[in-house]
């Protein structure tokens, strides 16, 4: 035993400290009805949890504490300024909340004036919006599908809070890796139907970009608009390919997507920090009785693309295949959130990771 630790800590220093991992720390269970139906949460500087409920009828925003309870909710639905058409995707950086909201094709900025207070100080047109958002030096970072005046394609963009400035940041082409629009379209084909949303996270001037069924991260430069990409798969990583004939079964039968989400892998999120860049990636394993989970593998590249760590994410599963999840970069706290359907409610449960060397 003593032999091997001291194996792993050479191969540690010989990585110059790159050789980070995930310790579990705690589970915090969200208090059962307090949530509809959620796909996304953020954590405040004291450690409480800011939820948003897509099908709350008063599309609210929710403020967990770290044990649970809920200490605040706001919001009302409806068409006027400060009312809602339908939370999703939030990002907190603070002093600023942006929360996107589907049913105005918007998404809104807040700041943080007291300790569960939120002033709104902006607000952006998104009808291209289809994933998640991040917040950039009084930017946002938003997921979808857009056109640019002079016609070209793109799967990432950004807009300033005053929404009047549109950047176009990654082209359609590199949604799966360094391909040619014909490859873009050959691997569009074989996950159509199965492909959901892309992850990306922010550190400082540079994205990092991928999508949930290739293991192909974009590394982009914001400052001088380089894009480079790297990414390894795991022997236990088995990509979605579909021919036409399961494509066409998919649409026909539901069973054919409980086999497909069943045999493959599927990329689950992402975050980055100053050293590192953790890729989150996702089986369905585990099994509870008569039901199979998915569990959370975790891999950590330096910056240059080299994989520095791997590693399951121990006690985790969940119901769905796309894991919420919030990185506080000050802290290197890693929060990830288990969804599982009950006949009366959902149950929530927050697992608390530290990054650490």
């Amino acid at each position: 035993m003593k032999k091997t630790t001291m194996i792993f800590m050479i191969l540690c220093l010989s990585n110059f400290v790159f050789c980070y991992q995930a310790k579990f720390i705690s589970l915090t269970p969200i208090a059962e009805g307090s949530i509809y139906q959620s796909a996304s949460f953020v954590v405040l500087e004291n450690g409480d949890f800011l939820f948003t409920d897509i099908r709350d009828k008063n599309a609210q925003l929710k403020i967990f504490d770290e044990r649970g309870q809920i200490i605040k909710a706001w919001g009302k639905m409806g068409p006027g300024p400060d009312e809602f058409g339908g939370l999703g995707f939030p990002d907190y950086q603070s002093p600023y909340l942006a929360v996107s909201d589907a049913g105005k094709h918007r998404i809104h900025i807040f700041e943080k004036t007291d300790d569960y207070d939120f002033k709104k100080v902006g607000e952006i047109f998104s009808w291209e919006q289809n994933g998640n958002i991040k917040i950039y030096k009084n930017n946002v970072l938003i997921s979808g599908i857009i056109v640019s005046p002079e016609g070209k394609k793109y799967s990432l963009f950004m807009r300033g809070f005053s929404g009047k400035k549109t950047k176009y940041v990654l082209p359609v082409e590199y949604s799966y890796g360094p391909n040619s629009i014909s490859e873009y379209e050959k691997i569009k084909n074989e996950v159509a139907g199965i492909s959901l949303i892309p992850f990306f996270d922010i550190y400082e001037d540079t994205v990092f970009y991928v999508s949930d069924v290739r293991l192909r991260v974009a590394k982009i430069n914001l400052k001088i608009d380089k894009i480079e990409f790297f990414g390894q798969e795991p022997e236990n990583f088995h990509p979605v390919a579909l021919n036409k004939r399961t494509s066409e079964a998919l649409l026909k039968d539901p069973q054919v997507l409980e086999e497909i989400t069943t045999k493959h892998s599927f990329i689950a999120g992402t975050f980055a920090d100053k050293e590192f860049v953790g890729v989150i990636y996702v089986n369905r394993e585990k099994k509870v009785g008569n039901s199979l989970y998915y569990v959370p593998y975790l891999q950590i590249y330096d910056h240059s693309g080299k994989v520095k760590h791997e590693q399951p994410l121990v006690s985790f599963y969940s119901e769905e295949r796309i894991i919420p999840l919030y990185y506080q970069k000050d802290t290197r706290l890693l929060y990830l959130c288990s969804i599982i359907y009950g006949q009366e409610s959902t149950k929530y449960v927050i697992y608390k990771y530290q990054i650490e060397p």
